[in-house]
């Protein structure tokens, strides 16, 4: 039986952890046996799924990087600080890494072995960051970029979600008078039509026909959103399901230039500091391949990766891929002419990242108004299929 634990050890730090045990009172006994006092033993529930699993957040692993660096810029040596940063912490989630990431350390592990068993919540950039820092001793500057680059892909990710905002509230008012219309005012109408003698406009009988259909049937429609939600996901898991949605989401008019600049953006600037912490040209376009997002952009950094080995340039591998933006292949092609590129893919990931901004306000300033051009569109369509009949009836009354 898994259990989780919380104790105290001889010094006065508290480490949390997860442990197999036939009971609590074995756990205890095995902890205090390790010198631990135990304050909290609770079994941990297997059912469920892992999907719901928390992990390490964004905005909690860059808390950690930053609380971190800031220690070891002072002076202090790595297990203390990552004690220190442990106390400093609210989640249970970040207590039990940061208690894992600690105990190592003090086995002998390294600290890029520790973040090494913990793969879930450090990805290949942040590990490949840190073996760099600790083989260079320049650890502190490496968290220090590590901070920058989570920063800026922070406020990317606020952006495009705060532009967001606004059309999707508009998408959900839409939906809510949809339904109010379908389930309150057409079943209003309905017996009236009914009683007319006259045949009802073609306009009049789809709207009926689609209302009670979602209405008196709304479980099928839940059911076919369900099963082609699970295809979707099950068809994307896979790899060829994954290249060929990254290939459509590129081919989206407007949006599909958003997203390569995205894409291109973050690559660069994962290659502009591993290039710049000292990691090997092929090993970081690799990671950056892995961290880019986009499985698309990945397939083609290998093709770049294979090129390179057999001897041609950067540059030259780059520009046959039409994926890479041809700005991006230049500054890549001035850098790695001057020895300089390391600056050169930190400025193209700057002007991608304005790029970025740009080009989402301009998707958002046309998809806006045509988001509320169908709205009103739907509503129209919707009045005029109550109107028509009811203005018909009022033509075969005789006037007094």
């Amino acid at each position: 039986m898994e259990f989780f634990y919380k104790a105290a050890n001889r010094t006065g730090l508290i480490e949390t952890g997860r442990s197999e045990a036939p009971s609590e009172e074995q756990l205890a006994a095995a902890l205090k046996g390790k010198g631990l006092f135990p304050l909290e033993i609770k079994a941990v529930s297997r059912s469920g799924f892992n999907l719901f699993k928390k992990r390490f957040s964004g905005k909690e692993r860059l808390t950690f990087t930053r609380q971190l660096a800031g220690l070891l810029n002072a002076g202090i040596g790595l297990e203390k600080s990552l004690a220190i940063v442990n106390r400093l912490s609210f989640s249970r989630e970040m207590n039990e890494i940061i208690s894992g990431l600690y105990r190592l350390l003090q086995e002998g592990h390294s600290f890029t072995a520790a973040l090494e068993k913990y793969p879930q919540h450090f990805n290949k950039l942040y590990i490949s960051l840190v073996r760099a820092g600790e083989a260079g001793g320049i650890l502190p500057q490496v968290l220090n970029r590590l901070i920058r680059y989570q920063e800026e892909e922070s406020n990317l990710k606020n952006f495009i979600i705060s532009s967001l905002v606004y059309p999707f509230i508009l998408g959900l008012a839409s939906l809510a008078v949809l339904l109010l219309y379908v389930i309150v005012v057409l079943p209003t109408f309905e017996p009236i039509f009914a009683e007319m003698s006259s045949e009802l406009p073609f306009i009049t009988k789809a709207v009926i026909f689609c209302g009670n259909g979602l209405q008196y049937g709304w479980w099928f429609l839940l059911l076919a959103v369900a099963g082609i939600g699970f295809w979707f996901w099950k068809w994307v898991g896979t790899e060829a399901g994954r290249l060929k949605f990254d290939h459509l989401k590129l081919k989206v008019p407007l949006l599909g230039n958003v997203l390569t600049k995205i894409a291109v953006s973050r690559m660069s600037l994962s290659l502009s500091m591993l290039c710049g912490s000292g990691v090997p040209l092929l090993s970081a376009l690799s990671i950056a391949g892995d961290v880019s997002g986009n499985l698309v952009l990945n397939q083609a950094l290998r093709e770049v990766i294979k090129e390179v080995k057999q001897g041609s340039t950067l540059v030259a591998s780059m520009s046959s891929k039409k994926i890479f933006p041809v700005l991006a292949v230049e500054m890549i092609g001035v850098g790695e002419e001057s020895g300089n590129l390391e600056g050169m893919l930190d400025q193209a990931s700057n002007t991608y990242d304005t790029e970025v901004k740009q080009s989402l306000g301009m998707f958002m300033a046309v998809f806006e108004p045509l988001l509320i051009l169908s709205m009103v569109g739907v509503i129209g369509v919707l009045a005029i299929a109550i109107l028509v009949p009811i203005f018909n009836l009022n033509s075969q009354i005789d006037p007094m």
